[in-house]
């Protein structure tokens, strides 16, 4: 009977072990995989197996221990076989960043020297902003070529654009592909002509938008004219995309924002988006990892656990510096305010 249940406990744990190694395959990354742990769990398994021998033992637990111990040994292989992959993919966006990096150089020389031809000697050169967003672009197709289906994109203005997303899904353990497809300096009435490249072309299963920083700036912006464009675009992104949609209001403190704030809770629950409320992040020792943080608890493609709820609000707090922060379209013609536009 003692062997029995020895073999029941090894079993149920054991099944584990074929479940994480299917996970690891998958992930193609050893960024969550700890070779410590591994070779700890390893040990423990050679201990018990020796312990049988030692015992002349000789019995069905013994495979059991035999079988699990297969199983963990394979994660091993795993692991380096995926540490292989994380510095193939290391390699290989240094190259592509290189690569763009030179491109922008290469613009920025001819549009500048284009430009002194009509500029006076005193004026320093600052390209369009459509210009900007053509740049960005050809940077954002070029990556495109190298991204996953199913992530999570990050669609929005100045904010979003600031944002090192690398790091910060890097610090904060997160598998899930997450993309930053952001213009900086762009309005909410420019946004159309980006929206193929930054959303349509990722089939993403989440976008989080945050428009209306730069809007708000404007001392005569009107805000019922924002929000009806605001809701031609989240109009667009549905009947592009199958992706759930989060409205992140704008981080600011101008009155303006405040306002369209207030409009922008309300029209997500007209349109059946998610609204993710960032209130406090400017008060907070490091306003950008505070942002994150909140965002980062509705990236996941699983609901939050304990560990994620502790984990939140820790990094931000910690006492360290900040990370540094480096055409008009009508409403869709027959919506109503009932419609839901967002998927769940």
């Amino acid at each position: 009977m003692a062997e029995l249940l020895e073999s029941t406990m090894l079993i149920c744990f054991g099944l584990s072990w074929p479940m994480n190694l299917a996970k690891n395959i998958k992930a193609r990354s050893a960024r969550n995989m700890s070779l410590q742990f591994i070779l700890l769990i390893i040990i423990g398994y050679v201990a018990g197996i020796s312990a049988k021998i030692y015992n002349h033992r000789f019995n069905y637990v013994l495979v059991v221990y035999l079988l699990n111990l297969v199983v963990v040994s394979a994660n091993v292989i795993v692991y380096f076989i995926n540490r292989r992959y994380d510095r193939q993919k290391q390699a290989a966006n240094a190259e592509l960043s290189r690569q763009i990096s030179g491109q922008a150089k290469k613009v920025s020389a001819g549009s500048t020297e284009t430009s002194s031809e009509n500029a006076s000697p005193n004026t320093p050169f600052k390209p369009s902003i459509h210009r900007q967003g053509e740049d960005e672009m050809e940077s954002y197709r070029e990556l495109n070529s190298i991204t996953e289906a199913g992530g999570v994109v990050l669609f929005g203005s100045n904010t979003f654009a600031s944002l090192p997303v690398g790091e910060l899904t890097q610090a904060f353990r997160i598998t899930e592909p997450i993309y930053n497809r952001s213009i900086r300096d762009v309005r909410i009435d420019q946004i159309e002509s980006y929206l193929k490249v930054c959303l349509y072309d990722l089939n993403p299963r989440k976008i989080f938008v945050n428009m209306g920083d730069v809007d708000a700036l404007d001392e005569n912006v009107n805000i019922d004219n924002f929000i009806s464009k605001y809701e031609w675009l989240l109009y667009m992104i549905h009947t592009k995309t199958q992706a759930s949609i989060y409205i992140v209001p704008v981080v600011s403190d101008n009155p303006a924002a405040f306002k369209i704030n207030q409009r922008l809770k309300t029209l997500a629950s007209q349109t059946g988006c998610k609204y993710v409320d960032v209130s406090g992040v400017l008060e907070a020792k490091r306003p950008t990892l505070r942002l994150f943080e909140i965002l980062k608890v509705h990236m996941r493609n699983h609901p939050i656990n304990f560990a994620d709820a502790m984990e939140v609000g820790t990094l931000s707090n910690r006492e360290r510096e900040d990370v540094p922060n480096d055409g008009q379209t009508s409403a869709a013609p027959g919506l109503k305010r009932d419609v839901v536009y967002a998927k769940h």
